[in-house]
């Protein structure tokens, strides 16, 4: 089998069900699995996928494990020579997966493959970036970046600046398509399971690094990303659990310097924002009030120190 597509879902039931249907119109010329993991969604969409898609392999969980441990549910399973792992809020379209493994038999040393992402209205979703490091942990705020701007210094930080035209080598990007041979996973492994949601694709993307491969965006590989769809039904708490895990990341990759220094400077800039949004009337500014004051809690609480 050439392929075996791994979606974690929680909540998503029609985004889930237009991505499967994408997927069986637009893959032609690879042979493949699906294996959708459940972590215990309460809309239907285990009944959806079993009604719909009889094909697909579900494993319903009955609590939600997170994203990184219910993708190795299906890692430890799954038959493809290569693995995609592939976000429910995504709809594969003009070949693109076909596309992205055309690209990686052709580069036996690819290590992560993704490709260009849309927006739900067709406008550019730009998700490439660089890793981190001590002084991308100092620059990274809205006032450094617009000096990074001014002298234009800000694509040696930050690739999200650049215009995701030409296919490339890349750091890393965001973890909605990640496509990889099975040679690479049998060298680096499943994912970190430590981090619950979020950063575990920086890690992932790392460790295929230091394992020797190199990573590539593919430009004409396009595809649909809603963006967020589940994350955005628990906000606080997912920005909250977004920032734990990053600095899960930061101390696990980059030491204890950046990890304090990005602590310190997320601690000091959420607090210039709290008070923005409390000069501001209107309803999605109390929303955003409320997030960062939440996050500005945690920060303060044991639940908050990455050990």
């Amino acid at each position: 089998m050439d392929l075996s597509i791994i979606i974690v879902n929680w909540n998503t039931k029609a985004l889930l069900h237009d991505c499967l249907r994408s997927l069986y119109s637009d893959i032609q010329h690879h042979s493949f699995e699906v294996i959708v993991v459940d972590n215990h969604s309460s809309d239907g969409s285990p009944d959806m996928v079993r009604e719909d898609f009889p094909q697909v392999v579900l494993v319903a969980n009955e609590d939600n494990r997170g994203f990184a441990a219910a993708n190795n549910q299906a890692l430890r399973r799954a038959k493809g020579d290569h693995l995609l792992l592939l976000n429910p809020d995504t709809k594969v379209i003009d070949g693109a997966i076909d596309r992205m493994l055309a690209f990686s038999q052709a580069h036996p040393t690819a290590g992560i493959i993704t490709c260009k992402l849309f927006n739900g209205d067709g406008s550019l979703q730009k998700s490439v970036n660089t890793f981190y490091g001590f002084w991308k942990s100092f620059v990274e705020n809205r006032f450094v970046i617009g000096l990074l701007q001014r002298f234009h210094m800000q694509k040696r930080f930050f690739m999200s600046y650049w215009d995701h035209q030409q296919t490339i080598e890349i750091d890393w990007a965001h973890g909605a398509v990640m496509l990889f041979s099975r040679e690479v996973f049998d060298k680096v492994g499943l994912l970190d399971e430590q981090f619950y949601i979020y950063a575990e694709e920086m890690d992932y993307f790392l460790r295929v690094s230091k394992a020797g491969f190199q990573s590539w965006f593919v430009a004409d590989a396009h595809i649909i990303h809603y963006g967020q769809s589940s994350s955005r039904q628990r906000r606080s708490a997912m920005f909250i659990q977004n920032y734990k895990s990053f600095y899960l990341f930061l101390k696990k990759h980059y030491g204890l310097a950046s990890y304090r220094l990005y602590r310190t400077r997320a601690i000091f800039y959420m607090l210039l924002w709290y008070l923005n949004f409390s000069f501001v009337r209107s309803e999605e500014a109390g929303v955003q009030r409320k997030i960062y004051w939440e996050t500005l809690r945690w920060h303060f609480t044991k639940d908050s120190a990455i050990a």
